[in-house]
């Protein structure tokens, strides 16, 4: 599945080691879905989870572009948390119309 964000800001965490669980920190961009049709996009704004070599490109001036994503997985936080996607950035050029 492809979907269209507009990326509204870049969201860090970090969260300390628990149990068995390590360390860790996560780089991700706060979205918008503006696919087409308008009817059937997301009604909440979704977390769209950068990959260590998108993080430059994307995460640093993203904030206001729009980006194209082929999304794997939609993964929900535990108790109902939010949305947030786990997929790749696809280059504007490499999307087949």
């Amino acid at each position: 599945m492809i979907v269209k964000l507009e990326v509204f800001k870049p969201v860090h965490n970090t969260w300390t080691a628990k149990g068995d669980r390590a360390a860790g920190e996560s780089f991700d961009l706060l979205c918008i879905d503006v696919s087409n049709p308008p009817e059937h996009r997301m009604e909440e704004m979704l977390y769209y989870r950068t990959k260590p070599e998108e993080r430059e490109l994307h995460y640093v001036n993203g904030t206001g572009k729009v980006i194209q994503v082929g999304v794997s997985k939609i993964r929900h936080a535990d108790k109902g948390g939010k949305a947030t996607i786990i997929g790749t950035i696809i280059a504007p050029d490499a999307v087949k119309k």
